[in-house]
């Protein structure tokens, strides 16, 4: 079960699975509700209908949904979801058109292309956009094949016209809408084809991810926002998705914010966010991993949490 994937519990609906790698016998996945629900609050809708799922994970050293493998009544995979695609509607034609030009075009293998969303839960409506997932092979660069399919002008980048798709989908950031659109505008796993907004979701396959369950023992110290400069993008495409990064100011937080050297997500909305040698400001939990002692700040848990690329706001200024 990964990221794409949906879980489905009587009590609870269907769940987003998070990420690619998960407790022993367990899964880690978020009920579907309003777009800009607080993670309290999808917290407190857990607890009220199945207690005991919120547990504390060693690994990421927070609070999290784990739901044990054996009462999930139903999985369904992104993967299988387009292959098994019956075209029904406009928009279920077009995600399967887009899922095709990825692989024909942009040469990801048919087997690693899926779709997600409220087209794989066949709950879309006329406003609903299209949400893909790559699972990316092993030796291949997924993201490239989304810049070819830019670069032939299959797809375009997200301009004002689009603005109210983003509205929707950013409720719950602290970001301007405007910040939001410049950062989105040039972004490859966001955009439109054919008129409609698409998102996709670069995902390694879980023996690949960089981080594996248990090979960390991250903990928190605080809140902290800093400047600094990307030095590695190579695994800021992906949902997950990290950075390494050198911190030239701290503007919130303790002395260890200076020793911060990665930044991580699992919100894909931050994918393909800032890119290496930019200088760029982020705020989030800073955290230690008590295994490797390495510090890093984790983005995506709270409103006021962001990455930002400070070329972008230069720009939006100029």
């Amino acid at each position: 079960m990964i990221e794409g994937d949906y879980i489905y519990l009587s009590e609870l609906g269907f769940l987003a699975v998070k990420g690619v790698s998960h407790p022993p016998g367990a899964v880690i996945a978020f009920p579907r509700l309003r777009p800009a629900a607080s993670l309290d609050e999808v917290y407190a809708f857990i607890e009220e209908r199945v207690r005991g799922l919120l547990t504390f994970d060693d690994h990421s050293g927070q609070v999290l949904p784990q739901i044990p493998v054996e009462i999930v009544e139903r999985h369904l995979s992104s993967l299988e979801g387009f292959r098994g695609m019956k075209p029904v509607d406009r928009l279920s034609h077009l995600a399967y058109e887009f899922g095709k030009a990825v692989s024909e075009l942009g040469g990801v293998p048919p087997d690693s292309v899926g779709v997600s969303g409220s087209i794989l839960l066949k709950a879309h409506g006329r406003d609903s956009d299209i949400d893909i997932v790559i699972v990316e092979p092993r030796g291949f660069k997924a993201l490239d094949a989304l810049r070819k399919l830019r670069a032939r002008g299959v797809t375009s980048p997200v301009t004002h016209e689009y603005i109210h798709d983003l509205a929707a989908k950013r409720r719950d950031s602290k970001l301007g809408l405007e910040t939001w659109v410049m950062h989105e505008g040039r972004k490859s796993t966001y955009g439109v084809f054919r008129g409609v907004v698409y998102s996709a979701k670069i995902v390694r396959r879980p023996e690949d991810f960089w981080e594996p369950w248990g090979s960390a023992r991250w903990r928190e110290l605080g809140y902290a926002a800093v400047r600094g400069v990307v030095e590695d993008d190579m695994l800021g495409c992906y949902t997950p998705m990290k950075l390494r990064i050198r911190v030239e100011e701290v503007l919130e937080g303790g002395e260890e914010a200076w020793r911060c050297t990665e930044i991580a997500s699992y919100r894909s909305r931050f994918a393909e966010q800032v890119l290496a040698g930019e200088p760029f400001a982020a705020a989030g939990r800073l955290e230690l991993d008590l295994t490797s002692r390495r510090y890093r700040l984790f983005v995506g848990n709270r409103p006021d949490d962001y990455i930002v690329s400070e070329t972008v706001i230069h720009k939006r200024r100029q």
